[in-house]
Parts: structure tokens; C-alpha cells; sequence
């Protein structure tokens, strides 16, 4: 009987690493899935920021065409202070678009390593829990004992009513 109980003891101890394991890998899964969508996140970001440097040089392009078109030199006077006030505003917003990926991807960071830290400590708890389930096992197991010792007092306890002791009235 104490075999079995030891052999259950064992399996809940696996069940307990093996329960470990599976939420370190479903956490480092999840980890995984973060840093791929903050990727796409921070790779939006640079989209904008690329679309925002097209739609600046657009309008620069515009106010030299239109000064050169009206015979007055582009890069001078009223259209350079456009192109300058465009090129102000166009790095801003640009700065601000790729602070935005450069953000996105500190954050994955961030959160993927918390994920990871717990997958670690939820695999420890689980061999922790088997450690624990076997040193149960084995307390009890020694707290159970074995055989009787002959040094108890009043000798063994009797199996039957006929054991060698014991003389039916009549006949002794």
C-alpha cells in the first residue's frame, strides 16, 4: 500500500513540473506574440513618419514650383521662410513619429521580459510544488512506519483467540 501511495506522490509531482513547463511556454509564447505586435506597432510609426516627410517635400516642391513659375527665385525671401516653416513642422511631427515607434518597441520590450519572468517563476513554483508533494510523501510515508517493534509494552497484540496463551475452560 505504501508503494502506491509513493507511486501517486510521484505522478502529482510530475503533473506539478510538467503544469510548470506548460505555463512557462504559453508565457513565452505570449512574450513572443507581444514583440511581434509591437513590432508592427513601431513599424507603423516609421510608416507615418515616412508619409509625413513625402507630404513635406510635396509642399516644398509646390512652393518652388509656383515661385519659379512666377519668375522669383524659389529658395529666397517669402517661399524659403514657407519652405522653412515646412521643413519645421514636417521634422517635428516627424521626431514625434519615430519617438513613437522608438516607444512601441521599449514597451514589447518591457512587456515580453514581464512575461518571460513569469513563465521562470511559474516553471520554479511547479518544481518547487513536486519538491514539496514528495517531501509530503515521504514524511507521511515515515510517520506510517513498518512492523510493529517487540519492544512495546505488553508484547504483541494477540492475531486470533487461539494464539498459544490462550487455554479454553476445561481443558488446562
Amino acid at each position: 500500500m505504501a508503494a502506491v501511495g509513493l507511486a501517486f506522490a510521484a505522478l502529482s509531482a510530475y503533473g506539478s513540473i510538467k503544469q510548470g513547463q506548460d505555463k512557462k511556454n504559453y508565457y513565452d509564447q505570449v512574450a513572443s506574440q507581444t514583440r511581434v505586435e509591437t513590432e508592427r506597432k513601431a513599424i507603423q510609426y516609421e510608416f507615418q513618419a515616412n508619409q509625413i516627410l513625402q507630404r513635406t517635400n510635396a509642399a516644398n516642391a509646390a512652393v518652388i514650383a509656383r515661385g519659379f513659375s512666377g519668375g522669383v527665385n524659389a529658395f529666397e525671401g517669402s517661399a524659403r521662410l514657407i519652405q522653412v516653416v515646412n521643413n519645421t513642422r514636417g521634422g517635428k511631427e516627424f521626431a514625434f513619429a519615430l519617438a513613437g515607434a522608438d516607444s512601441q518597441r521599449r514597451n514589447g520590450l518591457i512587456q515580453a521580459s514581464l512575461y518571460e519572468s513569469a513563465g521562470t517563476t511559474a516553471e520554479q513554483t511547479g518544481y518547487f510544488d513536486a519538491a514539496a508533494k514528495l517531501g509530503q510523501a515521504a514524511a507521511t510515508m515515515s510517520s506510517i512506519g513498518g512492523a510493529p517493534s517487540a519492544g512495546r509494552a505488553g508484547g504483541a497484540a494477540p492475531i486470533s483467540d487461539f494464539s498459544t496463551d490462550y487455554v479454553p475452560a476445561g481443558r488446562g
